[in-house]
């Protein structure tokens, strides 16, 4: 249902899966390789969109922010991003890099809030219209090996992060799943290969539709 734009790609995960770091490293290497590359984060891009992040995340809101509420906030910094970050840049010639997207919030607030899925979809349908990365990658890890990489970090856990692992659960089958209905337009890596195993698949997968 979604129309993907050349040259956009995101990466997923459930948190501790890694894909900051693979992110990092495919900013890194396409631009050795001559490409222009803009990056981000979602929630966030943009000063709007940063300050919904704050608000998202804030761990004082736990158990009070309605998944609707949840939902309508994470598409409203996700329309503000794309208008005022992906689509200037994907004019101006560069590689579009998003630490998260749309299939995040199908993931969490679908899956792991237990909202329509129809609606979760129609809504970004609405939010992104024919903004939509050409190629997502999921980083694969379960819901034990997440809180163990995340018990690792400095730090207080946000809003999200301090979820039980149970939602980490239905957010990775959630994935899992995603990867399975759009096997076009999504590549599922095991998150517990070596670095730069996962790495090397990331650039190839980019790669081959870069040359496409």
């Amino acid at each position: 249902m979604f129309c993907s734009t050349k040259h956009f790609f995101s990466l997923e995960g459930i948190d501790g899966s890694g894909k900051t770091t693979q992110l990092e490293l495919l900013a890194n290497a396409l631009e050795a390789k001559g490409y222009k590359v803009v990056k981000f984060r979602e929630p966030g891009g943009s000063i709007i969109s940063e300050q919904i992040r704050s608000l998202l995340l804030d761990r004082t809101f736990k158990g009070k922010m309605d998944n609707t509420t949840e939902l309508l906030l994470y598409n409203a910094a996700r329309a503000q991003v794309i208008s005022e970050v992906i689509l200037p840049a994907l004019q101006d010639g560069n590689i579009v890099l998003a630490d998260r997207f749309a299939f995040s919030t199908l993931a969490y607030q679908g899956y792991g809030r237990n909202l329509s899925l129809k609606k979760v979809n129609e809504l970004s349908a609405i939010t992104c219209e024919n903004c939509f990365p050409e190629l997502t990658i999921i980083l694969d890890i379960d819901a034990k090996e997440s809180k163990i990489r995340r018990s690792k970090r400095a730090g207080t856990p946000d809003r999200l992060e301090a979820e039980a692992d149970s939602f980490f659960t239905k957010v990775q089958e959630g994935y899992r799943q995603i990867a399975k209905d759009y096997p076009d337009s999504v590549a599922l890596f095991n998150a517990l290969l070596p670095k730069e195993e996962i790495h090397e698949k990331i650039l190839s997968a980019v790669l081959s539709k870069l040359n496409n």
